[in-house]
């Protein structure tokens, strides 16, 4: 598995089933957690991580990855290619609230610039947005945009965007609340 193509297949299949979330993160589907301080975060990250690992990945989460003398930045979750040593994934979970458009756009710039900074590239970079379900997503899709297209950063410098073989996947965890508790409902496109 070492395609974009490749890559993308396997999120999409897991992503319908869920079939490894419920098996290794049951708390986020069966049990259902308290949406308090980074927790949901955490076990998204987590679960991006062992996510690879199970795929065949060497993974981690909160990887620092240096773009240029003065910054770095830790994607939530990297996944190496065994055999060559190569960052082959890059993912971002964040949550999203309406208004919160820019939010949703700076996690894709850091994609972008995490992206242009490696060579060789990575062949694919998610973001993984969660909602609560309800939530309208008009702002929420702009991101994609910024993947490809590329950006300027505030010190005036151009960052490209993603290589056309390269995939920038935007999904979006929904879930729902149960009393005090959240649990995950889908992960949908």
């Amino acid at each position: 598995m070492e395609t974009a193509t490749d890559i993308a297949k396997a999120l999409e299949e897991e992503f319908r089933t869920l079939a490894f979330l419920r098996d290794t993160f049951p708390m986020l589907t069966d049990w259902a957690v308290r949406d308090e301080s980074v927790l949901i975060h955490s076990l998204g990250c987590n679960y991006l991580a062992a996510l690879g690992r199970h795929l065949g990945f060497w993974a981690i989460n909160e990887c620092p990855i240096k773009v240029d003398q003065n910054k770095t930045i830790r994607p939530d979750a990297v996944w190496w290619h065994r055999p060559d040593r190569q960052i082959l994934f890059l993912a971002e979970f964040e949550r999203y609230e309406v208004g919160q458009n820019t939010k949703l756009e700076a996690k894709a710039k850091n994609l972008v610039e995490t992206y242009a900074a490696i060579a060789p590239k990575p062949v694919v970079a998610l973001l993984l947005t969660w909602i609560l379900a309800g939530t309208d997503l008009k702002g929420a899709r702009t991101a994609s945009t910024v993947a490809y297209q590329g950006f300027q950063r505030s010190a005036g410098s151009w960052i490209s965007g993603m290589n056309g073989e390269h995939r920038f996947l935007h999904y979006f965890a929904v879930f729902g609340r149960e009393g005090e508790n959240t649990r995950l409902l889908r992960i949908q496109a």
